[in-house]
């Protein structure tokens, strides 16, 4: 069945929770501590990284490669067009929060004994002195999406379809440990004077589902994955290639204008 078209423009506005990570490239400079070797794992923690057979002799290691998933969030307010029966264009303004967490464990190296090399490795070290650092990292963006969509009716008050797009995202700030000498220094950064690019670039792709409710509402879901292109860091900063992406679970209403 083709759709009916009520009416050729629409305001949205979607929000909800995602879950974030980052693809690493290039992997900056391991980090060292000022006195000592630092063996590093994960204790009491679903985001275990160590490896029982892991050669503690090195005397770095890099931080980045330990940072795990994390919460992060989305909001578009956009306006919509109806192009077609079956095709739509929007476009608006967004808010996106990326995030990744980092817990580990440092351990002096004088602290390790041969105890620590056995099959029980991640309880050797728990039971080792030792500082724990759990740290979560945020990206925060002014986002500029554009989505195209393609959609069928599945009934008198149900449409599905697809969205895709691209999204210009303007870095807002945020807090990273990255640069820290021993990743446990955060530090906060604001939309200037940040190592990281003002504008990115990121695409992309996800469902849709609307629900007609009296009148002109219309109750929304927009599961979106997203990627971006454009590599966090600038080049000049010596950070890791990152190009941050994650999942979001996007809800909301849209109301047909007249």
């Amino acid at each position: 069945m083709v759709p009916t078209v009520v009416s050729r423009w629409a305001v949205q506005l979607v929000a909800g929770p995602g879950l974030t990570y980052r693809h690493l490239g290039t992997v900056a400079p391991s980090y060292t501590t000022n006195t000592a070797t630092v063996a590093t794992s994960v204790t009491s923690s679903p985001f275990t990284n160590a490896n029982p057979g892991r050669n503690l002799t090195t005397t770095s290691t890099s931080a980045a490669s330990l940072e795990r998933p994390a919460l992060g969030y989305g909001a578009q307010l956009s306006v919509r067009r109806t192009l077609t029966p079956h095709w739509t264009l929007s476009g608006g303004l967004g808010y996106a929060e990326y995030a990744t967490q980092l817990a580990i464990r440092q351990v002096n190296a004088a602290q390790i004994t041969r105890a620590n090399y056995d099959f029980a490795f991640i309880d050797s070290l728990s039971r080792t002195s030792g500082t724990t650092i759990r740290q979560r990292d945020t990206y925060r963006f002014l986002t500029v999406p554009l989505r195209v969509g393609y959609a069928w009716t599945a009934g008198p008050r149900w449409q599905v379809g697809l969205l895709g797009g691209f999204d210009a995202a303007i870095y807002l700030g945020g807090t990273s440990t990255e640069g820290s000498p021993c990743a446990c220094q955060p530090k906060t950064w604001s939309a200037s004077g940040s190592p990281y690019r003002s504008l990115s670039l990121a695409a992309n792709l996800g469902a849709e589902v609307r629900y007609r409710l009296a009148g002109p509402w219309q109750l929304l879901a927009q599961p979106t994955a997203s990627y971006l292109l454009t590599p966090l860091a600038k080049p000049v900063s010596g950070y890791s290639i990152r190009h941050l992406f994650g999942a979001t679970a996007l809800l909301g209403v849209s109301y047909d204008l007249p």
